[in-house]
């Protein structure tokens, strides 16, 4: 980052849910990534380059809306020697299913398809000014220390029951009839500890090849086993990390090859290290 961008988060015990961040005049880019929440980001100024595998690469501009389930593979970054201020509030799937699980039952589409731990929707981007200003003020109250937590989780919910949900595209991502028969398999494989594993044991739990579980990962997750595998201990980093700022010891845990490789894998997916990232929340 630049002596001139700013990066801040915010989040609170009362409302583990959900968590934001603002960035001002940043250069970072970030590696392809997916988080385990419902995501949306907000382009301020300039432009940036999204890229997914689940839709079409294109440019956002300032005042765009992007869209992003959990689970959905995906990159954000600057325009080659331009910088980029953003925002980007992550929501815990799991509450969000809940919430539109309390809405009509006539919403567009089945809420426990938010919270599977398989991409089910794909991402968007929205150019609605009303959208993108109802975001902002959000995101600006969230941030403002003077406002209660109960003013704040009040708006939370007015804000995406009424303005952002409801306008949002649910388009299916469509799974293969040929992928369908794994998903099962993948399903089981996944309650375990996969994090360490290498492909050739990962392909004998999988009982495949190791090329077929390569292109099975690229089919459901846009990533690579390997590149998988490494997301989800970022993720996992980015909750622990919420409680215990001892990074050492949390690299240790996570079985990096060191302190060193732990910092620059978290750097590459969140756009922040972890020393950063514990003292911003």
């Amino acid at each position: 980052m630049s002596l001139n961008s700013t990066v801040e988060f915010w989040s609170h015990p009362h409302m583990p849910y959900v968590e934001t961040r603002r960035a001002c005049q940043s250069r970072v880019c970030y590696k392809s990534h997916s988080h385990p929440t419902f995501s949306i980001g907000a382009v301020d100024v300039g432009e940036s380059h999204f890229s997914s595998f689940f839709a079409s690469e294109q440019i956002i501009q300032a005042g765009s809306l992007v869209v992003i389930p959990a689970h959905i593979e995906h990159s954000c970054n600057p325009l080659a020697n331009q910088a980029w201020s953003y925002q980007m509030l992550h929501l815990d799937a799991a509450w969000l299913t809940e919430l539109i699980g309390e809405l009509s039952q006539d919403f567009v589409i089945e809420p426990h398809l938010i919270s599977t731990s398989i991409p089910q929707i794909k991402p968007h981007i929205v150019d609605d000014p009303i959208q993108y200003q109802a975001f902002t003020q959000l995101n600006a109250i969230l941030f403002d220390s003077t406002i209660s937590i109960l003013e704040k989780e009040q708006t939370l919910i007015e804000v995406l029951t009424n303005v952002l949900l409801p306008k949002f595209n649910w388009d299916m991502i469509d799974i293969s009839k040929y992928y369908q028969q794994f998903s099962t398999q993948l399903l089981e494989c996944f309650a375990g500890d996969i994090e360490n594993l290498s492909l050739k044991e990962l392909s004998e739990n999988m009982q495949m090849s190791r090329y077929a579980l390569i292109r099975l990962f690229k089919h459901y997750f846009g990533l690579t086993p390997h590149a998988y595998q490494l997301n989800r201990k970022v993720n996992q980093a980015r909750k622990l990390l919420k409680n215990d700022g001892d990074i050492a010891q949390l690299a240790h845990e996570l079985e990096f090859c060191d302190q060193s490789h732990f910092h620059r894998v978290f750097k590459q997916h969140t756009g922040v290290t972890p020393k950063q990232y514990y003292k911003n929340l």
